[in-house]
C-alpha cells in the first residue's frame, strides 16, 4: 500500500549523494519536473523577482542563491531532507526507510522517499511565469496511479490538487483530537505528528491494506474509522 505524504518546508541542509546533474531522477516525470526546475533557475536570476514569487522573508533569503545551485549541490534521500513535527515523527525511532512512502513535491513532483533530493525553496503557492503549477503536475500525473493499487493519502489537500487521484482504492487521511467529555475537533497544527506517527508504524509494521488501517492505529495510540473514502485518525487530547 502507498502511503502520500507532503513535504515540509523546513529542510536539512549539505548532503553526501551526487548531485543532480550527476544523478538525474530517471521516472515518468522527469521531463514535467525538468521544466519546473529551469524555470525556477531562471527565476532566481532575478532576485527581487524571486523574493516575492517564492513568499520569501528576510531570513529566507539565502535560499534564492541555493535554489540557483539545486542542479549541482549534493543530495539525500529526501525522507532525510525533510524536517519538522510530521517528519520528526516519522524518524522518531530511525527504523523508517521509507520503501513504502512517496511525498508529494512542488518540484520534483509525486517522488519515492528514498529518492536523493538536493535542497530547494520552492512551495504549492510559488508562482513561475507562464506556468500554472496545478494544471502542470496535474497532467503530468495522469498515469502515475494504478487503478488496482491501494493508496492511503496523507497529502494536505493543496498537495492532492497536484496529483488527483481518481480510485475506489484510496483513502484520503484526516485527524481528529477527542477530548474526555467526548467532543470532536479537527486537529490543526500537530495533526502533522499523528500522521507521521501513523506513517512511521504503517511501515515498520508493514501494511499491506486498508484491511489493517485500524489495528495498525491502535498501536500508534490512534483510532481509525474508516468510510467513504476516508480514514479518520481520533486521537487523544495532549496526543
Amino acid at each position: 500500500m502507498k502511503i502520500l505524504l507532503p513535504p515540509s518546508e523546513t529542510k536539512a541542509v549539505g548532503g553526501e549523494q551526487p548531485s543532480l546533474a550527476e544523478a538525474p531522477i530517471n521516472d515518468s516525470l522527469q521531463q514535467a519536473r525538468e521544466i519546473i526546475i529551469e524555470s525556477l533557475i531562471q527565476l532566481c536570476s532575478d532576485p527581487e523577482l524571486a523574493e516575492k514569487a517564492l513568499k520569501l522573508g528576510p531570513k529566507q533569503l539565502d535560499d534564492i542563491q541555493r535554489n540557483l545551485e539545486l542542479i549541482n549541490s549534493p543530495t539525500m534521500p529526501a525522507i532525510n531532507r525533510y524536517t519538522g513535527v510530521l517528519y520528526d515523527a516519522l524518524k522518531a525511532n530511525g527504523a523508517v526507510k521509507g520503501k513504502d512512502i512517496y511525498i508529494q513535491s512542488a518540484l520534483f513532483g509525486l517522488i519515492p522517499a528514498t529518492t536523493p533530493i538536493p535542497y530547494y525553496r520552492f512551495s504549492w503557492d510559488s508562482k513561475l511565469p507562464g506556468i500554472n503549477l496545478k494544471q502542470h503536475w496535474k497532467q503530468a500525473h495522469q498515469d502515475f496511479f494504478e487503478p488496482s493499487e491501494q493508496v492511503l493519502d496523507m497529502r494536505s489537500k493543496s498537495y492532492q490538487e497536484l496529483a488527483p487521484i481518481d480510485s475506489s482504492n484510496s483513502w484520503v487521511v484526516e485527524v481528529f483530537v477527542e477530548y474526555a467529555n467526548g467532543e470532536r475537533k479537527p486537529l490543526n497544527h500537530f495533526n502533522k505528528k499523528a500522521k507521521g506517527v501513523f506513517a512511521r508504524f504503517a511501515e515498520t509494521e508493514g501494511l499491506k491494506g486498508i484491511d489493517q488501517v485500524e489495528q495498525l492505529a491502535l498501536k500508534a495510540g490512534q483510532r481509525a474509522e474508516i468510510a467513504d473514502g476516508v480514514v479518520t485518525l481520533v486521537v487523544p487530547e495532549g496526543y
